[in-house]
């Protein structure tokens, strides 16, 4: 799932496919089927071998043709992996487990994009060295961690709030959700309060090695799509942080840690400090939402820079990670800090109306 910058034609994409040992359709190499899209996906995971590992010396033009040199490298990794190498990849067949299972759990094959994606700065045949994470990257992480264990506090607070469901807090509930006088039930609220929670419990848990649990959560991705501010592996409840998947989405090939808010290089130009809250907070309901395929998604059914922001159903709102993260947002700084907001100028009526949020209290005048 990702977050966009102010765009018509760039949207938030999921990617929620977990990793198999079946990434391609048919056959590929000596003999094969060689469809080309199976192709540049074998090429894409022999590039991201390291040579030692039997990945080819020098990276592969991703083009989708089984050529000397593609075959050449399917020949090498077959010698490293299999006993007796017969030059062809098989649907099913112990060389594509290999070479998946090799990328998934090899610490030489680093997160991030894979193949010549995820080797800024180098053409086909120049040699297979990964790329050095650039220091930005690792500022922009650590600055995405601690947003997050600044607002444990707020979080904690907030699920007091949507527990108990007080009238004032109910009334706050419908400046955000209420449509056409729609009102916010208490199953609503109940739903509001797992979110929260889901989220309060990623942020604060520890882990058997006293570990932060957001140690696992967010990373850095120096060749997401342009116009996109974050991006996030959706279901961060139900995957392991230790478990590698392999993505293939709209023909973006990816190796993720199952729990995984990713930061694209344009967070850092996002306006601090609201907006990068607002962008870690926005992720982070789509990563503790359902998966795929369930109907309970939290998706991206109308962004706040949209003229219909305001307009959609109550159901839409409540599943909305932009609805849903402004409410967590306005808790956690205030409504006059909301109001602000260069991106909410337009709907500055809309939430600078009463029930407010007032130094950690929603008050009603």
């Amino acid at each position: 799932m990702s977050l966009t910058a102010h765009s018509q034609f760039s949207k938030c994409f999921f990617c929620s496919k977990d990793a198999t040992d079946r990434p391609i359709g048919g056959s590929v190499g000596k003999g094969g089927a060689n469809h080309k899209a199976d192709v540049r996906i074998v090429q894409a995971f022999l590039n991201s071998t390291p040579p030692e590992d039997g990945g080819p010396a020098f990276l592969l033009a991703e083009d989708g043709i089984i050529g000397p040199k593609t075959q050449a490298a399917i020949d090498k990794f077959q010698a490293k992996v299999l006993r007796h190498p017969d030059g062809r990849i098989d649907v099913h067949g112990p060389t594509i487990k290999a070479l998946t299972a090799l990328i998934c759990d090899s610490p030489s094959v680093p997160p991030g994009r894979l193949g010549l994606d995820g080797r800024p700065g180098q053409a086909a045949g120049s040699p297979a060295t990964p790329p050095t994470p650039p220091q930005t990257g690792a500022q922009m992480v650590a600055e995405g961690k601690q947003i997050l264990k600044d607002l444990e506090r707020n979080l904690m607070s907030l699920r007091f709030k949507l527990l108990h469901q007080t009238p004032t807090t109910m009334a706050w509930l419908n400046k955000h959700f209420e449509t056409a006088k729609v009102k916010v039930t208490s199953n609503d609220a109940d739903a509001l309060l797992r979110i929260v929670s889901a989220i309060h419990f990623q942020v604060s848990r520890a882990n058997a090695f006293g570990a932060q649990g957001i140690d696992s959560i967010i990373m850095f991705d120096p060749k997401a799509d342009p116009g996109v501010i974050a991006w996030t592996v959706r279901g961060g409840d139900k995957l392991s942080t230790n478990q590698f998947q392999i993505y293939v989405d709209k023909g973006v090939k990816i190796k993720a840690p199952g729990h995984t808010v990713f930061l694209a290089p344009i967070f850092t130009n996002q306006p601090a400090p609201v907006e990068k809250q607002w962008t870690v907070i926005h992720e982070m309901c789509h990563f503790v939402g359902a998966r795929d395929g369930t109907g309970l998604e939290i998706n991206d059914n109308a962004y706040a820079f949209e003229g219909h922001f305001l307009t959609i159903g109550k159901f839409f709102k409540l599943h909305n990670a932009e609805s849903i993260s402004l409410m967590i947002l306005e808790f956690a700084i205030g409504t006059a800090a909301v109001v602000g907001t260069p991106r909410l100028a337009k709907f500055k009526a809309h939430f600078d109306v009463f029930p407010k949020v007032v130094a950690g209290q929603i008050v009603t005048s």
